[in-house]
C-alpha cells in the first residue's frame, strides 16, 4: 500500500530510521498540526471573531455566494443588505443569509436564493433574529475554496485519505 504514495527510498530510509529519529518526525509532524491551530487562532484573534471563516454549505445565497465558496466574518455592526451569521438555539451550523429588515436591533434574513424570509428556521415564535443570534458580518470571500469541506463531509473517506497524505508526507520528510 505504502508504495502506492511513496517511492521504494523513501521506503528505505523509513526503514532505516532508530526509534529516536521516528520520534523526531512525529514531533515534526506535532508542529505542523500545532501550527495550524495557532494560525487559525490567531486569524480569528485579529478578526476579534472565535469561527473567522466559514463555507457556503447550500444554493440559498446564490447568485452571490455559491455552495463551496469560504467566506470571512467579522463581528462588525449589520445594517439592511448586509450578510449576517446566524446561529438559532446554538445549532451546530451557522447560517449565512442578508439582513432584509431591521427594526431597532432585531433583524429579519432571507437567503438571496429563497423565496421567503427565514422565520420557519428562527424559533417558534420568533419572528426576527435577536441581537444575541447573530454572530458576525461577512466582509469577503474566496470562491469555491471551501470545496474540499463539502466533499470531506460528504465522503468520510476522503478525510482519512488526505490525512494519511499528509501524515505520510510530513511523516517521510527528513531534515538533512
Amino acid at each position: 500500500m505504502f508504495d502506492l504514495f511513496f517511492s521504494p527510498k523513501e521506503i528505505r530510509n523509513l526503514k532505516r530510521m532508530s526509534k529516536r529519529q521516528l520520534l523526531l518526525q512525529f514531533v515534526n509532524a506535532s508542529y505542523s498540526v500545532m501550527g495550524t491551530y495557532m494560525l487559525w487562532k490567531l486569524i480569528g484573534l485579529f478578526l476579534n471573531n472565535d469561527s473567522p471563516i466559514v463555507v457556503v454549505l447550500s444554493e440559498s445565497m446564490e447568485p452571490g455566494f455559491k455552495r463551496g465558496d469560504i467566506l470571512f466574518l467579522s463581528p462588525r455592526s449589520y445594517d439592511v443588505g448586509d450578510m449576517t451569521v446566524f446561529q438559532i438555539n446554538k445549532k451546530e451550523i451557522p447560517i449565512v443569509h442578508r439582513a432584509i429588515r431591521k427594526l431597532g436591533t432585531k433583524v429579519l434574513t432571507k437567503g438571496d436564493n429563497n423565496l421567503r424570509d427565514d422565520v420557519p428556521l428562527y424559533r417558534p415564535g420568533q419572528y426576527m433574529l435577536e441581537p444575541n443570534d447573530i454572530l458576525s458580518c461577512v466582509f469577503g470571500y474566496i470562491p469555491y475554496f471551501g470545496m474540499i469541506t463539502i466533499w470531506i463531509n460528504t465522503f468520510p473517506w476522503i478525510k482519512v485519505l488526505i490525512l494519511f497524505c499528509i501524515g505520510m508526507t510530513v511523516f517521510f520528510t527528513r531534515d538533512e
